[in-house]
């Protein structure tokens, strides 16, 4: 399936027999084919190059694309940001071709079939370097390829000044969209392997670093060039991670989330040093981390607090309830934190959703607003608890139509001495199939004579023919 260039400079091709490969290098080392493996690993190298750039995805079986716009500054220019690319890929055991282009399909081309590993061409030479290529070096199907030469046409070259209305008649429009894309006339998206940041900062060391609590010092030196870059967009973000390039070629990102856009310095540190302690259980630094990223996510413009008379925040108890929460969604997990919002329904069990606190609106949810517009004036309003689900009561009531005046649940029975109702609730017939279609209900709320109060109701209507059976739902403060 694959052979190197040593053992090929010995005389072994791919589809060659183990045997034949054998009798010409003896000493050969061979492997099973495994392509699971290999995309999985490829995957986990192109996450590792995230160091490099936020844009990095991978192009199977054997490829990796970076879109490298204004990173080379930072290794001092293109040529010392691969030959650092390719010497990191030597201390892995990976042999590598590196070539940088303007386009996608062009700098596919060189990494291919330049003869120099390292291949640096710049945008306005692109469409000169690329004519002596064989037609492979479009990213065309071996077919089409095939087909092209045998017409004598053999480098891109030859196709680049041909009529194109001909070429596409005769081999297709990949052909003509594969060029196009090589030189630059139609655009070719990378999609990135992670989302890339809003805002990003990194550091390197010298020397890697062996324990994770240096992790946690040098966090500040991260945080403080981010929150400046934040405070001067006037943004906050609700999700920052931490990302972790070890030596060996490992990329581990430890997150965290806000339940409010923040910039505040102090917080994210705060939430990252409990969040790495449990990082820290399950951890293997390995030979060292060489690099941390700080990035931020789901930014926005925040707004401005106002301040009352004693220079307090208006807003400090809601911050600090936020904080508090913030500290244990990731502590806990963030879905292990959450809270009820309201969901447009008109069954009462199904009129709210749990979500996680972070993912809830950013303001307190009005619950009687809520039930006015779903029920106008008509709800006597809801209790204060319901039961995980409605429980089957017996209940006698004066007139079949009526509140009930005694009930008997969990063998239990409660004389009622006040009742207020009905509260009909119709099924919501247009969600849910005609044969799952509940009956109505009608709620009452009630008081015994002990004082306690209840949310019951009777499902089924005497006027339909229906039999109807009560249930309890709920308890009032």
């Amino acid at each position: 399936m694959a052979a190197n260039q040593i053992s090929k400079n010995e005389g072994v091709m791919v589809g060659q027999s183990l045997a034949d490969a054998r009798l010409l290098s003896p000493t050969l080392k061979v492997a099973d084919h495994d392509p699971l493996n290999d995309g999985a690993a490829l995957k986990k190298l192109a996450h590792w190059l995230t160091r490099y750039s936020p844009w990095v995805s991978d192009a199977p079986p054997d490829g990796l694309l970076i879109d490298m716009t204004g990173c080379a500054h930072l290794f001092g220019d293109e040529m010392a940001f691969a030959e650092d690319l390719m010497h990191r890929l030597h201390r892995f055991g990976i042999t590598s071709r590196v070539a940088i282009a303007g386009t996608i399909g062009a700098a596919w081309a060189f990494c291919r079939h330049s003869a120099d590993p390292l291949t640096i061409v710049e945008n306005d030479k692109t469409a000169l370097a690329l004519k002596p290529y064989p037609i492979s070096a479009l990213r065309v199907d071996a077919d089409t390829a095939a087909r092209v030469t045998q017409v004598g046409l053999k480098t891109i070259g030859a196709i680049t000044s041909k009529p194109r209305a001909p070429l596409a008649a005769r081999y297709g429009q990949s052909l003509i969209a594969c060029l196009d894309q090589a030189l630059g006339r139609k655009s070719e998206i990378l999609s990135p392997i992670t989302p890339p940041p809003d805002y990003r900062v990194s550091t390197s060391f010298i020397e890697p670093i062996q324990h994770l609590d240096a992790v946690e010092v040098n966090l500040d030196n991260l945080c403080s060039p981010l929150i400046a870059a934040l405070e001067k967009a006037s943004v906050g973000a609700r999700r920052f991670d931490l990302t972790l390039y070890r030596v060996d070629g490992g990329a581990h990102t430890v997150m965290i989330r806000t339940s409010a856009l923040t910039a505040n310095k102090t917080l994210i540190k705060r939430l990252f040093a409990e969040k790495l302690k449990v990082f820290a259980e399950t951890y293997d630094v390995g030979f060292g981390i060489d690099q941390l990223v700080l990035s931020a996510f789901e930014c926005e413009r925040i707004g401005q607090t106002q301040s009352n008379l004693t220079g307090k925040n208006e807003s400090d108890m809601e911050t600090a309830l936020q904080t508090l929460l913030d500290r244990y969604s990731n502590r806990f997990g963030r879905e292990s934190v959450g809270c009820f919002i309201p969901q447009a329904s008109y069954i009462p069990e199904r009129s709210e959703r749990l979500v996680p606190v972070a993912d809830a609106s950013k303001t307190a949810p009005n619950w009687n607003a809520f039930l006015e517009q779903l029920q106008g004036d008509n709800h006597l309003g809801r209790p204060v608890a319901l039961l995980p689900r409605p429980e089957p009561i017996t209940a006698i009531a004066e007139v079949p139509d009526g509140p009930p005046v005694v009930f008997e649940w969990r063998r239990l029975k409660h004389r009622i001495v006040c009742a207020e109702g009905p509260e009909r609730i119709a099924p919501e017939w247009w969600a849910r199939p005609a044969q799952h279609v509940e009956p109505t209900r009608d709620y009452y709320r009630v008081e015994d004579d002990d004082g306690y109060r209840y949310w019951l109701y009777r499902q089924g209507l005497y006027e339909r023919g229906e039999n109807p059976h009560w249930f309890m739902h709920g308890f009032f403060a």
